[in-house]
């Protein structure tokens, strides 16, 4: 319509020319993806990835993390939640679930398989050391990944390896050759000491006969076939991994600098208790006199034998000896007392530390009331939210442990126990007896009559099964039944009733009916 009335009148206005646009600078979509000077972020070039990250600073993260472990109160209480939670006072315990053709339980082998295993954990067995027990291993191997960020160890095979024919050893992380990458044919490759074939399926292990921190030096290497190693390490942080890194890797730094900074404070308060003040002399003091010295001599009965010079030493300066109560100096002329009274470590500490620590236990996937032992505004609902989330954690750990280590070692034992007669079951069956599940140990309830009464509602309307309910207590339900018989079987030595009493237990009494006043 515009361009017609235009041509109407024969005039047709000229189109604006657009400029050129230069070409400029790029903006990136995502702000995150630029490099800034502020927060430290620095591009990723094309030969980085997270693999080489570890593997270049997997040594120096070692040594920080240990040296940690060392000094740092919070580090070894972090191990020592681990310990106790995940793995606990008996370990992961086993529970061989074998079936028949019918899909039943098969009991009888279960137990064979359960009591040959219990007697292969025992100390003095399961171990080349023979140190410790598997309960133990199991601590050491939790606590060594989550400190060096891997644990290996060993399975060796022979009659000359205990009862059973089978036992492990630990090794230590820096055993492994992690600074070996080579490209070997057919695809193979060798990644920090790691060989692996076509498909990143470890085949190898290539590690120093001995450890480099006892010896000094690399020493000979030799190469473990995959199948004799059980490597842990946790792959969630990374890529197609074969090493990890310790678990406060993103929090050591932090707890580095809130010991240097606890120990400055510390100090300065100890000095500060200490020293009270200073003299200080002004521009006409007389270098010649001394705070009390004549005054302390000729009390003594030592003035006329002390020369002048011992008097008037330039060197010397007034100073405090000892304090009392209720005692007032004069100070010689020219001289002046300032009092030394640092206010620091002061209230704005406390809050300090605390923020550093609640990142911390973030890093660390702890509660901090777990880890700070700070009860001080905590309550029933802040414990038990965080008591839930950092028990959830717990349980992803020890369903880690038991496939990564536990599965690991369990069907070697197996088949070597069954080849040593120690377990006395056909070798021809021995897929069907590999099933197997563990269970880790349970918690306390936060409110334990509440969630006993939701139980028994979720056991009565189908919602909950006894099997559940043991798991979370941390045991099986073969091991409460059994606990039972046996408790029968001891309560009838004695002329005891157990069910009779168990039964009582469970009513609830009458209420006592009030007594009627007597009429006179």
């Amino acid at each position: 319509m515009m361009g017609a009335f235009s041509n109407l009148f024969g005039r047709r206005k000229k189109p604006v020319e657009q400029p050129l646009k230069q070409p400029g600078r790029v903006v990136r979509k995502y702000k995150a993806a630029r490099p800034d000077r502020l927060v430290g972020f620095k591009l990723m070039g094309l030969n980085s990835s997270l693999m080489r990250d570890a593997q270049e600073d997997l040594l120096g993260l070692v040594s920080h993390s240990r040296e940690q472990s060392q000094n740092n109160d919070y580090l070894k209480g972090f191990f020592s939640h681990l310990r106790r939670n995940v793995v606990g006072r008996a370990g992961m315990q086993i529970k061989p679930v074998a079936r028949l053709e019918d899909g039943s339980l098969d009991r009888d082998s279960n137990k064979i398989i359960r009591d040959g295993f219990l007697e292969w954990s025992r100390k003095g067995i399961c171990t080349t050391c023979g140190k410790f027990s598997f309960a133990d291993s199991q601590r050491i191997a939790l606590t060594s990944t989550a400190r060096d960020g891997n644990f290996l160890a060993r399975k060796y095979f022979g009659p000359e390896f205990g009862p059973f024919g089978f036992q492990i050893q630990h090794l230590d992380v820096t055993m492994l050759d992690v600074e070996l990458n080579k490209e070997l044919n057919h695809g193979h490759y060798i990644l920090a000491g790691v060989e692996c074939n076509a498909v990143d399926r470890p085949i190898a292990y290539h590690m120093f006969k001995h450890n480099r921190s006892y010896y000094g030096g690399r020493g000979e290497r030799i190469r473990i076939p995959a199948k004799e190693i059980v490597h842990l390490y946790s792959p969630y942080d990374q890529t197609a991994p074969v090493i990890g890194v310790p678990w406060a890797h993103t929090a050591l730094r932090r707890m580095a600098q809130m010991n240097s900074f606890e120990e400055a404070a510390l100090a300065n308060a100890v000095y500060g208790a200490q020293k009270m003040g200073f003299y200080t002399r002004s521009a006409d003091a007389d270098p010649d006199e001394e705070l009390g010295r004549g005054e302390r001599a000729a009390t003594n009965g030592e003035a006329e034998d002390v020369e002048e010079e011992e008097f008037f030493d330039e060197e010397e300066r007034p100073r405090l000896e000892q304090m009392e109560a209720g005692v007032l100096e004069e100070l010689p002329e020219g001289y002046d007392f300032k009092a030394f009274d640092p206010a620091y470590p002061n209230g704005e500490m406390e809050p300090f530390i605390k923020i550093m620590l609640r990142a911390v236990c973030t890093g660390l996937d702890v509660a901090y009331s777990s880890l700070s032992s700070d009860l001080e505004k905590a309550n029933f609902s802040s414990l038990r939210a965080g008591l839930g989330e950092e028990r959830e954690q717990w349980g992803v750990l020890q369903g880690w442990l038991a496939e990564h280590y536990c599965g690991s070692i369990f069907p070697d034992w197996l088949r070597t126990a069954m080849l040593s007669r120690q377990v006395r079951l056909p070798m021809a069956q021995l897929a069907r007896f590999q099933a197997v599940e563990w269970t880790g140990r349970g918690w306390q309830s936060v409110n334990p009559k509440d969630d006993a009464a939701a139980n028994k509602s979720n056991l009565e309307m189908r919602l909950k099964s006894p099997q559940e309910i043991a798991v979370e207590r941390g045991r099986t339900l073969e091991d409460i039944y059994d606990d039972f018989e046996e408790a029968g079987e001891l309560a009838k030595d004695r002329g005891i009733d157990l069910e009779a009493v168990l039964s009582a237990s469970g009513k609830v009494a009458p209420p006592a009916e009030k007594e009627q006043p007597k009429e006179d």
